[in-house]
Order: C-alpha cells, then structure tokens, then sequence
C-alpha cells in the first residue's frame, strides 16, 4: 500500500507544479483577463516625465502616448507600464487598455531597448543619458544573456514535470524510475532557472535608486512579479514530488 499511497502523492504534487508552471507560461501572451495579471517582471515609468522635465528644465509633450492600440517599437510614445512574461511583452496605459508585442520563443528581457524603441526620437539621446551606464537596466545584452537560458531551463524542466506526471500514473516498476529522473531533472532545472530570472530582475532593479539633478528619482521602477513566484512555487511542488516518486520505485522494484 505504500507505493501506492506515494504514487498519489507523487502524482498530485507533479499536477500541481504542472498547473503553476502553466500559468506561468502564459504570462503576457496577450491582455486578457488571467495573462495581463500575470508577468515575470514589470518596469513601471508612469514617473520618467517628471525626471526628464527636471533634467531638462522643460516640457516633454508627446513623451508618452495615449492611444493603447499604436504599435510598439515605431517611436510612437512610451506607456506607463511594461510587463514581461516568458515569451514577450505587453505594454499598459493603465490596467486595462493595453497592447502587446511580437511573442517569441526563448524571448530576452531587454528593458532599456524595449523603451527606446517606445521613446520619440526627440526624447531617444536624452532617455540614453539619464539613465546611469552603471545600471544593469542600461545593459539590454547582459539582461539578455542571463534570461535566455533560464527561459530554456524553465521550459525543459516543464517537459520534465509534465512527462513525470504523465509516465507515473502508469504502474510499472520502469515508469517509476523515468518518473523519478524526470522529477529530478526538471526541479534542478526549475531551481537554476528561477534563480537566474530572480538574480536578472534583481540587477535590473538598481534603475530604482538613480536619480537626476542630484535629488529627483529617475522615475524608471523595476519590480518582480506572479510570473516569477510561480515558477518559484512550481520548484517547491516539484521537489515535493520527487521523494515519493523515488519511494513508490523501491516499492515496486522489491515486489
């Protein structure tokens, strides 16, 4: 009875990583209702005005746009808030009009280059100078560098998760051993990723502390999100699920 009762165990543990890791995947994939609540980070710049009015001593009309539906990337304005999942970006003039980017496999967190391409070529070398080279926010590259392969990390490791909750139900002697590998693999992959996304957010999140004209915050904030805490969660479930998959293989290796 007790491979069975760690077969269930196991099992339920494997579905519920396999739900979160679900939700986390669709983080930002468009603005509906459950992706638009969620997202891995998010880089608030309701406040960049002020900043830029302050650094210049002037004005900036146009800066931002108030139309929600003009595309992303043609220097039409910047919105206030931009939110990233794992396979692109959407960008918000408030929580609910909002529009979303080209979604792409294995996407790059690329923050500084997402809102030059937003900025208006008027505003583009000013937006380049205020913000502080010693900011990792200011190197789309090296935030790139670290997000791509904990994209991948997470992706496999949810092939993992989703292959040991599948080959587990069956009860074989075999499946316990590829269930018990699968869980294995995909929670050290999950650890690893989940730590480079939380490591890549937290470098990001020195743009919070620049300021302009010695006193004034740049008004550029980065902050994690759901997405990230779901994956963070899927780990602990999936590790979880890792004791009893190996126990219910014992138990059914001595029978």
């Amino acid at each position: 009875m007790r491979g069975e009762t760690c077969v269930a165990i196991a099992t339920f543990f494997s579905f519920v990583s396999v739900i979160l890791l679900i939700f986390a995947h669709v983080s930002q994939i468009n603005t509906s209702a459950v992706p638009k609540k969620l997202h891995l980070v998010q880089v608030n710049v309701t406040n960049y005005g002020v900043a830029l009015n302050a650094a210049t001593g002037v004005t900036s009309p146009g800066l931002y746009t108030d139309n929600a539906s003009v595309p992303l990337g043609d220097e039409l304005g910047l919105r206030n808030i931009y939110s990233w999942g794992l396979y692109g970006y959407c960008a918000y003039l408030n929580e609910t009009a909002g529009h979303c980017g080209n979604q792409t496999f294995a996407n790059e967190f690329r923050p500084m280059d997402v809102l030059l391409s937003d900025t208006p070529e008027a505003y583009s070398i000013q937006t380049r100078t205020l913000v502080p080279n010693a900011t990792a926010f200011k190197n789309s590259s090296y935030l790139a560098g670290l997000t791509k392969p904990a994209f991948w990390l997470v992706f496999v490791a949810t092939l993992c998760a989703g292959g040991a909750l599948l080959i587990g139900i069956v009860k074989n002697k075999w499946t316990f051993i590829i269930s018990s590998f699968l869980s294995i693999v995909g929670t050290i992959f999950l650890l690893i990723g989940a730590s480079i996304y939380t490591a890549a957010i937290d470098k990001a999140k020195t743009v919070n502390q620049a300021v302009v004209r010695g006193s004034v915050p740049l008004g550029i904030e980065v902050s994690a999100g759901s997405g990230l805490w779901l994956i963070w969660a899927a780990f602990v479930t999936l590790l979880l699920s890792t004791a009893p998959y190996t126990i219910s293989c014992w138990a059914f290796l001595k029978r």
